[in-house]
């Protein structure tokens, strides 16, 4: 009897000991967090979080005005899609939950483009400034690409599409590289 309460005993210390080494571990983890989060050089303040799967739809009832600014290469939302202007359009989110992940990026849009000159727009996606593909975007879409882990910066991605030849389609003054629906 007496060495099964010994052995009772031993298993609780062990397991006391564990508990603390693990509330330790998990105080200077959070401590390490919060102070990463507070000496980050990222301003977090221009970028909207994006929790991952949500659909940003570009339409004109759409949520795609919480990711980006009209400065940044985009004209106001239409009926089923934005446009893209001039030579560069970007794209902020802040990911939470987006360190070390390896995302899929997916865009359903169409090229604009001088018809008699061109058959579709090429796009140049970046991500992070990291260039990851080029697309030639003509009437159909959707157009994916896959973003590396080890492209987000303080869980924040920046997407930059560079036009070669925005156009501005007859009435339109406005030079338009692609109309991004999603």
């Amino acid at each position: 009897m007496r060495k099964v309460i010994n052995f009772l005993l031993v298993i609780i210390t062990i397991a006391a000991l564990v508990c603390v080494g693990v509330y330790i571990y998990n105080r200077e983890y959070r401590k390490t967090l919060i102070t990463d989060i507070i000496n980050t050089t990222t301003d977090k303040s221009k970028f909207k979080p994006y929790i991952l799967g949500t659909n940003i739809s570009f339409a004109r009832n759409g949520n795609s005005a919480e990711y980006i600014n009209v400065s940044d290469g985009w004209g106001g939302q239409e009926d089923v899609h934005r446009c893209a202007l001039g030579n560069t359009s970007v794209l902020r989110l802040y990911i939470p939950d987006g360190a070390g992940t390896t995302l899929r990026l997916t865009v359903d849009a169409f090229g604009v483009f001088a018809p008699k000159i061109y058959d579709s727009q090429k796009i140049t996606v970046y991500a992070n400034d990291n260039m990851l593909t080029v697309w030639y975007v003509g009437y159909d879409g959707p157009f994916s690409v896959v973003i590396p882990d080890w492209i987000m910066i303080d869980n924040t991605l920046v997407l930059r599409f560079e036009a070669a030849a925005p156009y501005a389609p007859p009435p339109d003054k406005r030079k338009i590289s692609m109309a991004v629906k999603n």
